[in-house]
């Protein structure tokens, strides 16, 4: 039940009980010894009544007057004062045989007869207590006492349910004080708790005035926990601005390369307008510049298409070998301005259990990379297959290695961004992450770098 309460009302709840048991069980503890102390002084009281009754009665116990001892009896219920007489025997020990019996007999019953010498046994059923003693002038013979006590047990049953009352009450009292001192002690710690249930992943800070309402410790814990949060937060914000840079330095970079691109059919198709203007009479001219025209056009929606098809969410579309051939376009321009040849081996299925989206976007950026790293001459080359349950694409290039903040990043050896004028590493890194995909990378400043990108297949799409 404890178990099912907030965090925060836990530790006070517990307390408070323990406060509350711990208060009605030592009060019970001490009506307990009271009610024995109680008990040894009737005993006490109820021997000392015997010395002086078998002082009186001895000497004719031991002459055997029993006819003398029992008008004596008779005579002590005569005169009854604070504890009263209910009942006097005189037995046999040896026989169990009484004797004399003087009183109310219907209250004398087996306790009375079984009472040891100098013992007490206390009826409560009937409110006597019965107490023996040995006569010494005649050891044979004990005389045992019937003694009224229904008040003093009354008494002591009223006494304790007062105890108990007034302990419960009290108890309660405790536990509920400590329940509010131990809430209000911790009410900061529940703030903290709080804030860190209702996240959301973005912790918030807390109030000024809750830290000024705690204690010095806690104080230092709370501000400690608003310093957290405000790090948290500006290495939120600065992590989005490297992602916003890293994004505009790839798109500018694509945007260059596709305009490159388009810009050499733009060209030629222009040549070829200013052809048909001045020689359009002629047949021969006139076809051979409406051709030029046509295959132009046909580059740049080849070009546009390639660019759609890259960043057009297409999650139902399977990545296949034509995604390969759209990648070799579009890294063209980049290869032919560096001067690096490129090499494509490529063997893959028509269609692979993969979205094309973002293994696309993954490749684009190390070949665009690898483009730029190769010196004039060198060749990038992308292979691609698969390897049991997982795509397969190494991309390699002949340049001067990759430096060791940028493969340890690609690699997934640290999270920290390193400053790069190259493409979109941490765009990879994300969607690499997005893919559940990895990278391993070797490098070396003589033969150049090589990234394996390994990628789980998924289900068929």
């Amino acid at each position: 039940m404890i178990s099912r309460l907030a965090p925060e009302f836990r530790l006070p709840v517990i307390a408070g009980l323990i406060v509350f048991i711990a208060a009605v069980v030592t009060t019970q503890l001490a009506l307990w010894i009271g009610n024995r102390v109680g008990d040894r002084q009737l005993e006490n009281v109820a021997q000392v009544y015997l010395d002086g009754l078998i002082a009186n009665v001895g000497v004719m116990l031991e002459q055997g007057n029993i006819e003398e001892v029992e008008q004596r009896f008779a005579r002590a219920f005569i005169e009854q004062h604070g504890i009263r007489e209910k009942a006097l025997l005189v037995l046999d020990k040896g026989t169990g045989r009484v004797i004399l019996q003087v009183g109310e007999v219907s209250v004398i019953g087996t306790t009375a007869v079984q009472v040891a010498p100098g013992g007490m046994a206390l009826d409560e059923a009937t409110g006597i207590a019965w107490a023996g003693r040995q006569v010494a002038a005649a050891p044979h013979l004990q005389v045992v006492a019937g003694l009224d006590v229904t008040e003093t047990l009354q008494s002591r049953r009223n006494l304790r349910i007062a105890v108990i009352f007034v302990d419960l009450l009290i108890a309660a009292l405790c536990g509920l004080g400590t329940y509010i001192a131990l809430r209000r002690l911790s009410r900061p710690i529940s703030h903290l708790m709080h804030h860190l249930d209702h996240a959301e992943g973005k912790p918030a800070a807390i109030p000024d005035e809750v830290i000024r309402q705690a204690d010095k410790r806690s104080a230092i814990l709370l501000a400690a926990f608003n310093r957290m949060v405000g790090g948290v937060s500006e290495r939120e914000a600065l992590a989005a601005q490297l992602a916003e840079r890293e994004q505009a330095s790839a798109l500018g970079r694509l945007t260059a390369t596709i305009a490159h691109e388009v810009r050499n059919p733009l060209g030629g198709m222009a040549t070829s307008v200013s052809t048909l203007k001045r020689f359009g009479a002629d047949q021969a001219v006139r076809q051979e510049a409406i051709g030029l025209l046509e295959r132009g056009i046909e580059t740049i929606d080849g070009i546009v298409t390639s660019t759609l098809n890259l960043y057009r969410p297409e999650e139902e579309r399977r990545l296949s070998r034509a995604d390969f051939d759209d990648l070799a376009h579009l890294v063209r321009p980049a290869a032919a301005k560096g001067q690096v040849l490129l090499d494509w081996r490529i063997d893959l299925p028509e269609a692979v259990s993969l979205g094309a989206l973002a293994v696309r976007q993954v490749l684009l950026n190390l070949l665009l990379n690898a483009c730029a790293a190769s010196p004039p001459g060198g060749k990038v080359t992308l292979e691609a297959f698969t390897s049991g349950p997982n795509l397969v694409c190494i991309v390699s290039d002949e340049g001067s290695g990759m430096e060791p903040g940028r493969a340890d990043r690609l690699s997934g050896l640290t999270a920290d961004a390193p400053e790069s004028k190259r493409l979109g590493m941490d765009v990879i890194v994300n969607l690499m992450g997005s893919l559940d995909g990895c990278a391993s990378v070797q490098s070396e400043t003589e033969t150049g770098t090589v990234i394996r990108v390994t990628i789980p297949l998924g289900d068929s799409l």
